[in-house]
């Protein structure tokens, strides 16, 4: 009998290479998704995108997709649209969304591409601002002197008027028409675009005075996401989820800051996550009550494959492309929709735009489809409930499409035909992606097991290890004991592990110990790796 050094009250069954079967591979089986076609892309901002794609040889969807959700922030609750040719129903074109991918793809410097057009936008407003300001200390301090010398006068001339020495007080009313009538100047706005990090009192704040909207970008999206889960953030969660529609109003009271009102709530959101991260968050908020339906409204959220056929790369940057896109964001920036052909009639709070007539009917016939198929499919329900987001997100999508067009003197006054189309391409496109994405919390097991598998091969773990062993390192994926009894369950079926059995597992349970099939490549051992 063969003897454990480790742990010498155990014995080991008789381990030879003979007593197994070979290691099956493991493998993720991701749900395929399709490439984004660069005719979907917005032919104003086409260039432009597929220049930094092939420059940082990286999927151009890592670029779209943050494209459209920025140009989302910049229109924001500045106009919407009414998908229906009679009804009121209104979509305001705010929109979430980001980017999975594994670490060293290049998607925080893809993205980063497009944020600087924010920072661009926020840099040359802060400087208008501080010229602004410059003037308005002036004039405060004109404003401040004026007062003080009609309080002085209005001060002598009530005196007077108590000694008898002038008329019957009506220079006192003038003057005391004049203090009333004298006005502070406006204080100057610093326009916002964006925020990477904001308490919600702030965010409130923030939005006071950007009636239009806010982007607020986090490179790690699920830390954001977790941050919301902590005790004491659970109003946090409430806020965004009455910020993803971009037309509700909020009026908090505060000791400290009084009261502000938030004429209109609206806050878009973008950030980047790899899979495993994103895969451990999906098994937590998509099961029972702790789904809200938060996680849903990212419809913009893809899982692209990565990038293939590498070559070396060393060209200009296509300037004039980029500076194309930045003046059409400038433009949607500033830009008086009803002018552009919005409707705004007495008891609209958003101007709008509709779809014309060729392309109601295609909007029509699109969700009739959503709502008599893909609603009514027997899929996950947490899936359902993504693509019921899909109402808003098409019509959105046109309007978007359209007002780029607008920005570069490209549109009509409604939304024509191939914007409606170019939109449902989007959904369709962003279908996959969501099932790939969702497909990954039900599928979380494999993950763990790929990902234990990993580390018995790297010489991470002694044999035989127990699930305690495993879940006290914290390793992603893996510092749940639910999720590495379930990576161990996979492993067993794959015969890269069994359980070993102890002299002492009769008639006492004991957690199981596993030992690693000897048939395994496995990297040099060390005492350091194990402790």
């Amino acid at each position: 009998m063969k003897v454990n050094m480790r742990n010498p009250f155990k014995t080991h069954q008789q381990n030879s290479a003979n007593d197994w079967l070979e290691p099956e591979t493991l493998r993720n089986t991701l749900k395929p998704v399709t490439p984004l076609p660069p005719s979907n892309i917005p032919e104003p901002f086409h260039d432009w995108i597929m220049d930094v794609a092939e420059r940082m040889q990286c999927p151009p969807d890592f670029i779209a997709v943050a494209a459209m959700v920025t140009t989302a922030s910049i229109v924001g609750a500045g106009c919407g649209i009414k998908p229906k040719q009679m009804d009121d129903w209104l979509v305001v074109p705010n929109l979430w969304g980001g980017v999975v991918s594994r670490p060293g793809s290049l998607k925080t410097p893809a993205v980063s591409e497009v944020m600087q057009m924010m920072s661009q936008l926020e840099s040359e407003s802060k400087k208008s601002y501080d010229t602004e300001l410059n003037y308005y200390q002036a004039d405060l301090e004109l404003y401040k002197s004026e007062k003080e010398a009609i309080k002085s006068a209005v001060l002598n001339t009530y005196k007077n008027d108590l000694k008898g020495k002038q008329g019957n007080g009506l220079e006192t009313l003038s003057l005391r028409e004049q203090l009333i009538n004298t006005k502070e100047p406006p204080k100057p706005i610093w326009r916002r675009y964006k925020t990477n990090d904001a308490t919600i009192e702030k965010l409130c704040e923030l939005l006071a005075d950007n009636p239009r909207g806010l982007l607020l970008y986090r490179d790690e999206l699920v830390g954001l996401l977790a941050s919301w889960d902590r005790d004491g953030h659970e109003g946090d969660r409430a806020f965004f989820l009455e910020a993803w529609n971009g037309y509700g109003s909020l009026t908090t009271d505060r000791i400290s800051r009084g009261t502000i009102h938030t004429e209109n709530l609206c806050v878009s959101i973008f950030g980047n996550t790899q899979p495993s991260k994103l895969s451990r968050y999906l098994h937590h908020a998509s099961r029972g009550f702790e789904n809200d339906g938060l996680f849903q409204r990212f419809q913009l959220l893809i899982y692209p494959d990565d990038h293939k056929g590498w070559k070396l790369i060393d060209k200009p940057a296509k300037h004039a492309a980029k500076q194309r896109a930045v003046q059409i964001v400038k433009q949607l920036a500033t830009m008086n929709f009803i002018e552009f052909g919005a409707t705004k009639t007495e008891g609209d709070r958003f101007p709008y735009f509709r779809f014309d007539e060729e392309a109601q009917e295609v909007f029509y016939m699109w969700i009739k489809q959503l709502e008599h198929t893909k609603l009514t499919a027997d899929d996950n329900p947490v899936l359902i409930e993504h693509l019921a987001k899909y109402r808003s997100l098409m019509p959105s999508l046109a309007l978007l499409f359209h007002l780029i067009d607008v920005a570069d003197s490209r549109a009509n006054k409604n939304i024509c035909l191939d914007h409606a189309v170019k939109a449902i391409c989007w959904c369709d496109y962003l279908e996959k992606h969501a099932r790939r994405i969702y497909g990954m919390s039900h599928d979380v097991s494999r993950q763990a097991a790929i990902k234990l598998g990993s580390k018995i091969q790297a010489g991470m773990l002694p044999s035989p290890f127990s699930i305690r062993d495993v879940y006290r390192k914290e390793w992603t994926l893996l510092d749940e004991k639910e999720l590495v009894q379930k990576a161990c369950n996979e492993l067993v079926e794959a015969n890269w592990i069994r359980v070993e059995r102890s002299l002492h597992d009769v008639g006492r349970p004991r957690l199981p110990s596993y030992v690693f099939n000897p048939k395994l490549k496995i990297a040099h051992e060390s005492e350091e790796n194990f402790y």
